[in-house]
């Protein structure tokens, strides 16, 4: 037998309205708190180029435009292209920079119109070398600041 429902018992269904506004202002103000907040990475970037091929077109083409190619070996640092024939021996089993900066600023001197390099170098290579040697490459720090060849490639030594 089913019970009677009791008079006593009201049962009204209201509808009502959430109120998101609180939450929303909470929205409102964590969202530019955490964007000033946040640390975004901050990294470095050198800027490498390709060799550009000679333009113009057609079977009478003058030979290539020759190009500073810097290889660095365990032996220390050899110069070809427009530099052919210079080797900078390593001292103390470190890079001679002085050397190479000083022949890079003879180099610039013979061929002021030439901008591109290429850096070639040993996949074991440690970083750190890489760059001292792109930045030597890129300008010269001796006395007053010279660019000599901004427009560096760079490729593995083989």
């Amino acid at each position: 037998m089913a019970y009677r429902p009791s008079k006593r018992r009201h049962h009204s269904i209201s509808d009502t309205d959430l109120n998101l506004t609180p939450v929303m202002n909470l929205f409102m103000v964590i969202i530019p708190f955490l964007l000033l907040t946040a640390v975004f990475a901050k990294m470095a970037i050198i800027d490498t180029y390709l060799p550009q091929e000679g333009e113009g077109g057609g079977g009478n083409q003058a030979a290539p435009p020759k190009m500073l190619i810097v290889k660095v070996m365990e032996k220390g640092i050899e110069l070809g292209g427009i530099g052919e024939g210079i080797f900078i021996p390593r001292i103390e089993g470190k890079l001679n920079l002085r050397q190479l900066a000083a022949e890079l600023f003879k180099l610039k001197d013979k061929y002021p119109k030439e901008e591109e390099a290429i850096l070639l170098f040993d996949p074991q290579m440690p970083y750190d070398q890489v760059v001292q040697i792109m930045d030597t490459t890129r300008e010269t720090s001796e006395g007053t600041k010279r660019i000599l060849f901004p427009l560096i490639s760079l490729g593995e030594n083989k």
